[in-house]
């Protein structure tokens, strides 16, 4: 399909990319009929693990407006987005397939069509214990080292949401292998957040707990998960955790996370071996 025909088609709906994506230096682009991702400023390969090789996303969309290429890529880049490709999203007689439902019925995210047609891209907020999969089966998943080639053809979510339950979900129903393999357990070694032990003694006395530098919202998914992977790393029960999480809420969440989340922050964390 040419750039005129799939621009008449209407198949690419840049304007439906959620905001907060467009402000991330994260994108690249990409031609048709090709996975290669592409610098969005100039004819040469990108990478998706090298930021030097990714742009803002007005750049990409000039690129691709001005026909240089024919479409325009967000790349992962293990900073709280989660990606979701489903190959088939739809069954032999046009319905939404029984395995697309389920994963874009629990996420409740952004989804779009993939360049395809035949497929879903889900984007939500929340973190993996690995970098990606391909489970081989029609299902991948990726927080890293991956991009996706978007089409703003949203289909029921606009917006994206933080999710990690629905995340959890999907590793444990499509991806059951993971919970074996070396890589687990994966948050909180790269410590994306930690407190911090400013004085530990103080007029002769010894603090108990170190200081919980501020949350904002958006990011009280993926640190309370970090803070959670660290202390399981050190030895913490389950128990210790969930309280730390508690206090940790309490004091730098802005605002805090409903207790049913941090429940499943340490049910996740937690399920995988030391």
């Amino acid at each position: 399909m040419s750039w005129k025909e799939r621009w008449q088609s209407g198949v690419v709906y840049y304007d439906n990319i959620p905001e907060e994506l467009k402000k991330l230096d994260q994108w690249v682009c990409a031609n048709d009929g090709s996975k290669v991702p592409m610098k969005a400023w100039e004819n040469e390969a990108a990478s998706s693990t090298n930021p030097e090789t990714w742009s803002d996303f007005e750049t990409a969309l000039e690129s691709y407006n001005q026909h240089y290429y024919d479409y325009c890529g967000f790349v992962f880049a293990d900073n709280g987005y989660v990606g979701i490709d489903i190959d088939e999203g739809y069954d032999e007689d046009g319905l939404m397939s029984v395995l697309g439902a389920d994963i874009v019925g629990k996420c409740h995210s952004y989804t779009e069509k993939s360049r395809s047609g035949r497929g879903f891209h889900i984007l939500l907020r929340g973190t993996l214990p690995f970098k990606g999969k391909n489970n081989l089966a029609g299902v991948e998943i990726y927080k890293a080292a991956r991009y996706f080639i978007m089409t703003g053809n949203t289909l029921l979510y606009r917006e994206i949401i933080e999710n990690q339950e629905a995340i959890d979900y999907v590793v444990e129903k499509y991806f059951p292998e993971a919970r074996e393999t070396s890589d687990k357990v994966v948050v909180g070694r790269d410590k994306i957040y930690a407190p911090v032990w400013e004085e530990p003694v103080v007029n002769g006395r010894v603090k108990l707990r170190p200081v919980y530098p501020r949350i904002p919202d958006g990011s009280r998914n993926i640190c309370l998960t970090s803070l959670a992977g660290m202390l399981h790393n050190q030895g913490y029960s389950k128990s210790q955790i969930y309280e730390e999480l508690l206090y940790a809420n309490t004091v730098a969440c802005d605002p805090p996370l409903d207790r049913n989340e941090l429940r499943t922050i340490c049910n996740s964390v937690t399920r995988y071996k030391r």
